[in-house]
């Protein structure tokens, strides 16, 4: 069974298995009761479970009273941006995001379009484990109306925060594969705002995910083996739901995910300091790039909801991971794909140079990323043997922020608990790929002899 994944900010599971229509109802309904009625945004992806999904959010937050604005399929970060302007309670967005075909999540964002924080999640976990909802009478119960254009405000507040005249400029030629998702129908209305020529591939929002929906280099090699043929200046590679990006180069190299974030950190340092937030696994480029801008790095757990909380807490300039998110607390609380497209747009027209030049000016490591498949129970159990017993061992800096990691001056490894999947996340970088890919191995016989 692909049990159930509960977190402060949503639930996620398989369809026809752990995320059954009971189970989404009765969490849409603690969300309404959670927020005791007011307006509601509501959105979701393309995928063919997304629409029994809305009609099931749908018809609880009615129930429990809550007027609900239907954004139809819309980007998750299109969504969070928009709560504020729409003075709603919150927001329920719809997408499996990066996982794969069977798998959906509701999730769940707050007043101020970030993802709910621990506190009010736990409140509407309590709220959904009692089945202690709220029922509104005939004559009290929601109104259902429709977003009818949401897009073009968001690209007007997006204009402003990006020099979209310098993107017109240079006349870029960008692919961009949103892998069938909530963002096939926006892709154009994007390009005509910033004036770049668009190759769209994937781009067709028919329920199927042409690929790997969590963008990385092996989800990248369709793109990568014709962008030079297609005299591409770019591409850009997105989940299902838009909030996470890699980047295919000109010359047809797929970047790791982890690049992303620091290829935009490394451009907004370049024009304004100030304190950077990114999780306790991002690459080691990023402790490079802070310091060689002399801006502050604070690392926090792993997850949205932890980073836009940290930018909160420090006044933060940027927030991001490695798996390929950014968020700039300036624009909006959300990871943003279209956000990152801009934002890397703008680096090359400004710096008039390739999008590879940008990547090639980084810090460059070797990163491994590997998975074992695991319970909850076995997982957890496993991550306190690496904690007590395993991490004091090693000789190395040991970090106990999120799961367990350790520093070397060659390098450092990572295992967690994954909030979305079934399995405990590794993640080794080291100077050599050789060293990266021992540790992951060593570590990853470990967990399996522990579980």
């Amino acid at each position: 069974m692909k049990t159930l994944r509960l977190t402060s900010f949503g639930i996620r599971g398989f369809i026809g298995d752990s995320l059954t229509p009971k189970t989404v109802m009765d969490y849409a309904s603690a969300f309404g009761s959670f927020l005791e009625g007011g307006t509601v945004l509501l959105g979701r992806d393309t995928r063919s479970s997304s629409p029994m999904i809305h009609a099931e959010v749908l018809s609880s937050l009615l129930a429990a009273g809550c007027d609900v604005v239907d954004f139809g399929v819309c980007p998750t970060p299109v969504l969070q941006y928009s709560v504020k302007p729409y003075k709603a309670r919150g927001g329920v967005s719809i997408s499996g995001g990066h996982n794969g075909m069977g798998w959906n999540a509701v999730t769940l964002i707050d007043s101020e379009g970030a993802l709910f924080e621990s506190v009010s999640g736990e409140a509407v976990m309590d709220l959904f484990h009692a089945g202690d909802f709220r029922f509104a009478s005939w004559d009290q119960m929601g109104r259902h109306s429709h977003a009818l254009d949401f897009f073009d405000p968001y690209l007007a507040a997006l204009e402003k925060h990006i020099n979209a005249d310098g993107i017109r400029d240079a006349d870029l030629r960008i692919l961009i594969d949103p892998v069938g998702g909530a963002g096939c129908s926006y892709l154009k209305a994007f390009a005509r705002r910033f004036g770049f020529s668009l190759i769209p591939m994937n781009a067709e929002p028919s329920g199927y995910l042409a690929r790997e929906p969590e963008p990385r280099p092996r989800s990248a090699l369709q793109m990568a083996s014709i962008i030079k043929h297609l005299k591409g200046d770019a591409g850009f590679l997105l989940s299902s739901d838009m909030g996470r990006m890699s980047i295919v180069t000109e010359t047809g190299e797929p970047a790791s995910e982890e690049y992303t974030f620091a290829i935009i950190a490394s451009h907004i340092l370049s024009k304004k300091t100030g304190t950077i937030v990114t999780n306790c696994c991002t690459t080691r480029a990023m402790d490079d790039i802070t310091a060689l801008k002399k801006a502050s790095l604070v690392k926090a757990k792993v997850g949205q909801a932890s980073i836009i909380a940290a930018l909160a807490d420090e006044d933060g300039l940027l927030g991001g991971e490695g798996c390929g998110s950014v968020a700039c607390p300036e624009f909006s609380q959300a990871f943003d794909g279209f956000l990152m497209m801009a934002l890397v747009m703008e680096a090359m027209a400004e710096n008039n140079c390739t999008v590879s030049e940008l990547l090639n000016a980084l810090p460059r490591y070797h990163i491994v990323k590997k998975a074992v498949p695991c319970g909850a129970h076995d997982g957890y159990k496993a991550v306190e043997y690496l904690q007590s017993e395993w991490a004091p061992s090693t000789k190395g800096e040991v970090d106990l922020t999120d799961g367990v990691r350790v520093d070397w001056e060659d390098g450092w490894i990572h295992a967690r608990i994954s909030q979305t999947e079934q399995i405990v996340r590794i993640i080794s970088e080291a100077t050599s790929k050789a060293k990266a890919e021992k540790r992951a191995d060593e570590l990853k016989r470990v967990i399996r002899r522990e579980i």
